[in-house]
């Protein structure tokens, strides 16, 4: 049997440069994989199958293991199972972790023992995080995804997520957003973090995505204004649903008292090690 783990993702900072001639947006992000994650295990089988704790409507590991299965012309087939943990439609690349995922699984599993580099291609064909995805390391990317420059990780103790029942559609927001991109404003931005100057830059970073998402779904409005009441830099992940407050202190319990006394659900965790 062969195990992957699925690690969740935040946008630290996400910028829009604009429309691309191809369809896709051009972006500017840093994404850090948190400790968060999905396990999916892969063992030898006659056909594709997959087993879900959770039901996922037209779930993409599916589509990898076939699209897996023709390019690379493999006779087998593979039972796969996944245990979800990361919350669907968060802004938390759930789904590209687990397509990333499946295609390290099944790399193994088939034999096929390919470099991350030799699946580069197969995984920015089923999305624009699968290939920060596929390294699990914290990245500078741009693009549509498929530039990565790896990057450290700052000093960050704890992350609180704050997920929503409302699932946002990646799609509608982009639809709806205004482009109004400041051409030096990430970049310096981005020096900041280079530089190591941390207090900085979490004291100027934003998401670009952040008042599109919140006029296309208004009723994140008032969870997202209790999150600030939290902690004032409360920032978004990708195009949401999911808001984050980050902690750099080893004894965080005034914020974790501060958490639960507003009574949002919240989920832990930090940075992967």
């Amino acid at each position: 049997m062969i195990k992957e783990i699925a690690y969740a993702k935040v946008n630290l900072a996400l910028d829009v440069v604009g429309k691309r001639p191809d369809g896709y947006h051009e972006l500017k992000m840093i994404m850090i994989p948190i400790a968060l994650h999905d396990e999916l295990t892969f063992e030898h089988a006659e056909t594709i199958t997959l087993d879900s704790n959770v039901e996922i409507e037209n779930n993409a590991i599916l589509k990898t293991a076939f699209k897996m299965k023709e390019q690379y012309h493999i006779s087998d087939g593979a039972s796969i199972t996944l245990n979800k943990n990361i919350p669907i439609g968060g802004g938390l690349a759930g789904g590209s972790a687990d397509i990333a995922a499946t295609i390290r699984g099944l790399n193994r599993l088939w034999d096929l023992n390919l470099p991350l580099s030799d699946l580069e291609t197969i995984a920015l064909s089923l999305g624009s995080d699968t290939l920060f995805c596929l390294y699990n390391q914290p990245a500078y990317v741009h693009g549509r995804g498929e530039n990565l420059l790896f990057i450290k990780t700052p000093p960050i103790k704890s992350i609180y997520l704050f997920p929503s029942s409302i699932n946002v559609s990646t799609k509608n927001v982009f639809e709806n957003h205004q482009i109004s991109y400041k051409k030096h404003r990430f970049d310096r931005l981005f020096k900041l973090y280079l530089n190591e100057k941390y207090n900085s830059f979490f004291k100027h970073t934003y998401n670009a995505l952040t008042k599109t998402t919140l006029k296309c779904y208004p009723n994140l409005n008032t969870q997202f204004k209790k999150i600030k009441k939290i902690g004032h830099h409360a920032i978004m992940s990708g195009s949401g649903s999911t808001f984050y407050i980050l902690s750099f202190q080893e004894n965080d319990q005034k914020l974790l008292d501060k958490t639960n006394k507003y009574g949002i659900p919240f989920i832990k965790t930090n940075p992967k090690t």
